[in-house]
């Protein structure tokens, strides 16, 4: 058995809370109490959240040397992966459908590691062991989940996407009855089976702790004759409505015909699901665990395994079993009620061995979550903890399909800590801040997120050979969003270094306002450049330019019918002195052969984005092949009207150099000139990820707003979107 790290978890029961501290296989200390119920409604919601974030803050006060800032909590109820519940009948006596538990929670416990699952689902880590099993829960409701340990670690419980099913008690199991039918508002003597959900005819509604209560209090209405000869008559006084789970229990345990007949009837829908359960997934292993049915004990598990030896069929998969095979099937759980504590304390360890990846399934426009095994780390590598990620326009012509690149994991720009090192490591220390530049020195078709698996993952693997090229790169300070920029601040000043160093006085044009033109434009002006215009197909990433201070409405240029006179007019009839092509997709070309007659004598054209592999310039008397200016650094003068001249250059990925100076202009601050990181338009989660990215493949935004630089967060373990402002920007930049 793997060693259990302290946790504290919850036990959100139909019955009883209960929290506890759990460590060395052991319950620590532990707090109980009552979960509150409707018609107290929404108030003693707030209320019981309010004690258990109380209890819980109090039991890491009492402990402070556990370090336990996981919380897991079991909730008796239907809800989702997303922490938000659909049915709490069970639980709070209402539905309380769409109420999101883990942001209620949060707010009470801004400092925890929250994980949030079903109380049978959490329940089912305990038994691990067993290998391949389901276990069901017989209290306030039942329930079942199916475990085989044998699938991956996010597979292991049977569930949808979503992390539903296995809520089987509110299925009918009487099909005779109309599905409109709602639970009565009372237990008349003429009712008949009812769940708390608002069934009739459910599995609850006869197997339950209350429905069995219930079906004695109508037994006892319907047969007074054989009511007054039970155990059970003199337990109540003679009053039906007295009738507890207690009371049944020692009524039952004196081996009383009259209560032993109503458990024989509970369980007797419950032997069949059984069946059926073990016939369609072929399952040998059923435990038993919950408050009523451990309640009332040994003569409710007799009665369990007479109805599973009556009922048990012939042929198909149950061909030659006999009676004891089908009483085999039925496995009660330990009689402690620690069930969903202890699997959740195992499911957290679990949980603690998985990482997280941000996986494009092969052929496919879409990117998932998925949760694998920790890496190893051997000898000559080392894992670093990948803290922040980028999302750039890369990526999302990779996701759409753009480019024929099939990285797996996608990503290339990160801020990582480097969390383990091989014996054989030399120059990397365990601590350490790193990025990594993606770019292969020796080989322009070696990149990490376009051939290579990219970055977006908790952990990832890297060797001495990384290090022995340069492409990792230690960074300065202390760990912030804005470092994610190195890499595609480092692409832009070896494009502007390409042409010239001294870039005082120049008029420079950028076209293309995404992140990378937006890079451009800064560094020029960080550079000293005279005039900065800015040029983009469309007005909305210009306004967002304008908006966050990077420059004025006057130096943008909207790319539509009428951008030559817009550009006449920016320039005041002045030609620019350099313009860099920066924008995504295949227009380059065809953008650089419209502006030679703006460009001065002596003008350097930088080729940076916009341009496909076998893309071609078609200039005054010559054609130019792309390719070879951007890969290999050729350098092509173009002889334009006029007898003016102008030189084409470009650049493709960085080096180490460019990222040394690259984190020199990310540390230092400019009086009056804008951060980098005012470039980061939003930070979210990885688990949020998919989404965002599907959003910004097709518009460009994040929740409906434009976005400029997205930063995946993996510090956060829910599906927060944060848009950022210029504001929240103001000094160090965004940081953790």
């Amino acid at each position: 058995m793997t060693p259990v790290a302290p946790a504290i978890v919850v036990d959100m029961g139909g019955t009883t809370t209960r929290i506890a501290l759990f460590g060395d296989e052991r319950i620590l200390d532990v707090i109980r109490f009552a979960t509150p119920k409707h018609p107290a409604g929404a108030p003693a919601i707030e209320r019981h959240l309010d004690r258990i974030a109380a209890e819980v803050s109090q039991l890491r006060h009492a402990h402070p040397d556990c370090g336990a800032d996981e919380v897991g909590v079991a909730v008796g109820a239907t809800i989702d992966t997303a922490g938000c519940v659909r049915n709490a009948s069970t639980l709070w006596g209402e539905a309380h459908a769409g109420f999101d538990l883990r942001s209620a929670l949060r707010a009470r416990l801004p400092w925890a590691d929250l994980v949030l699952c079903n109380d049978i689902a959490a329940a089912a880590w305990r038994y691990q062991e067993l290998g391949r099993f389901a276990l069901i829960t017989v209290s306030t409701g039942v329930a079942v989940k199916v475990f085989d340990d044998a699938l991956p670690f996010a597979a292991k419980l049977l569930a949808g996407t979503d992390g539903l099913g296995g809520e089987i008690g509110h299925v009918r199991v009487d099909t005779g009855r109309r599905a409109d039918m709602a639970a009565p508002s009372s237990g008349a003597d003429d009712d008949d089976g009812w769940c708390e959900c608002g069934n009739e005819g459910d599995l609850c509604s006869y197997c339950s702790g209350p429905a069995t209560v219930r079906a004695a209090v109508r037994r006892a209405r319907r047969f007074p004759a054989q009511w007054r000869d039970s155990v059970l008559h003199s337990l109540c006084d003679g009053r039906p409505e007295r009738i507890t789970s207690h009371l049944l229990s020692d009524a039952s345990r004196s081996g009383d015909a009259f209560t032993m007949q109503i458990l024989n009837e509970a369980t007797r829908p419950l032997a069949g699901m059984i069946l059926q359960t073990s016939a369609l997934l072929g399952l040998r292993q059923f435990v038993i665990m919950g408050g009523f049915a451990h309640g009332v004990g040994q003569p409710w598990f007799a009665s369990l395994r007479a109805n599973l030896r009556d009922l048990l069929p012939g042929g198909g998969w149950f061909t030659g079993w006999t009676g004891t095979d089908a009483e085999a099937l039925m496995l009660p759980s330990a009689a402690d009620d620690n069930d969903s504590l202890i699997g959740m304390a195992r499911f957290l360890t679990a949980r603690r061995l998985q990482v997280r990846e941000l996986r494009k399934p092969t052929g496919q426009s879409r990117a998932v979550v998925r949760q694998v095994s920790r890496p190893s780390c051997g000898r000559e590598q080392f894992a670093a903890r990948v803290i922040y990620a980028g999302i750039c326009g890369t990526d999302l012509q990779i996701l759409r399909g753009e480019r024929g690149c099939e990285p797996g994991v996608l990503g290339h720009e990160c801020v990582a800590e480097v969390v383990e090192v091989g014996q054989d490591i030399h120059g990397l220390t365990a601590g350490q801040l790193i990025t990594v530049n993606p770019n292969h020195p020796h080989d322009e078709h070696d990149k990490i997120g376009h051939n290579q698996p990219g970055i977006m993952r908790d952990v990832a693997i890297w060797d001495q050979h990384m290090i022995d090229r340069g492409q990792v790169i230690s960074l300065p300070g202390e760990r912030s969003a804005e470092w994610v920029l190195a890499e595609p601040l480092a692409c832009a000043v070896r494009s502007l270094r390409g042409g010239h160093e001294d870039w005082t006085g120049r008029r420079v044009l950028v076209i293309g306002a995404g992140v990378s033109g937006l890079l451009h434009v800064l560094l020029a002006r960080r550079w000293r450049a005279r005039r900065v215009l800015l040029a983009n197909r469309g007005a909305a990433r210009l306004s967002a330019a304008s908006a966050r201070g990077l420059l004025a409405d006057r130096d943008c240029v909207v790319l539509d019918a009428g951008w030559r006179a817009s550009l006449e007019t920016a320039t005041a009839g002045s030609p620019v002195d350099d313009v860099i092509v920066a924008v995504s997709g295949t227009a380059g070309s065809s953008l650089v052969e419209s502006l030679w007659p703006f460009l001065a004598d002596g003008a350097t054209v930088y080729l940076y984005g916009g341009f496909p592999p076998d893309a071609v310039i078609h200039a005054p008397g010559a054609q130019l092949p792309v390719q070879p200016i951007r890969s290999r650094g050729e350098r092509r003068t173009v002889d334009l009207p006029g007898g003016r001249s102008c030189t084409l250059t470009g650049s493709r990925g960085t080096g180490a150099d460019e990222f040394r100076t690259a984190c020199e202009l990310l540390s230092e601050g400019v009086p009056g000139e804008p951060r980098f990181g005012t470039l980061i338009s939003h930070i979210v989660s990885l688990d949020a990820a998919p989404a965002v990215l599907d959003e910004l493949s097709v518009t460009g935004c994040v929740d409906g707003h434009p976005a400029l630089r997205v930063i995946v967060d993996l510090t956060l373990r829910d599906r927060s979107i944060r848009r950022i402002q210029p504001a929240d920007l103001a000094g160090a930049g965004a940081s953790g």
